[in-house]
């Protein structure tokens, strides 16, 4: 499988676990968010190296709207980042985290369209499909391994 179509299948896993998230009881809601953070790290992390990082050093320096996805993406995932480090130090009972978790549901919304709708295409188009399904197998492996992941103390 190729890269893209992991990376997006890690969208949609991402999109139904915010919605289980939101409709939880209050009791539900720290288990849930514990499974759910380390994968959304983890999915940056791979995007990151394995996409992002190669892409910026074979193409960025020739393609301006890759240049400038780089420099935006690293900004919208330390807005994620700092959001996230915000979620964990609220109660999950409380209404403030459940206004976090919508503001980083919509955030993240916002930033897979642009990536599903723009940026991907272009790396779809500038990659070919044998990078592609090399940078899949290497995203397959990290996964396997566990790359990115890491382990939570219960709450």
């Amino acid at each position: 499988m190729n890269v893209i179509e992991i990376l997006r299948e890690m969208h949609v896993e991402a999109k139904s676990a915010f919605e289980k998230i939101e409709h939880a009881s209050p009791q539900d809601r720290r288990e849930m968010w514990t499974k759910l953070e380390p994968e959304l790290k983890m999915h940056e992390q791979l995007e990151e190296r394995f996409v992002y990082d190669p892409v910026a050093q074979e193409l960025g320096s020739r393609d301006s709207m890759l240049k400038e996805w780089e420099t935006r993406h690293h900004r919208e995932v330390s807005e994620a980042e700092s959001m996230i480090n915000r979620i964990d130090g609220l109660d999950p009972q409380d209404q403030q985290w459940m206004s976090m978790i919508g503001q980083l549901k919509t955030t993240l919304e916002q930033h897979i369209r642009t990536e599903e709708g723009e940026t991907w295409p272009h790396i779809q188009q500038s990659w070919g499909a044998d990078k592609l399904e090399q940078a899949g197998r290497e995203v397959d492996q990290a996964r396997k391994q566990g790359m990115g992941a890491r382990q939570r103390p219960a709450a």
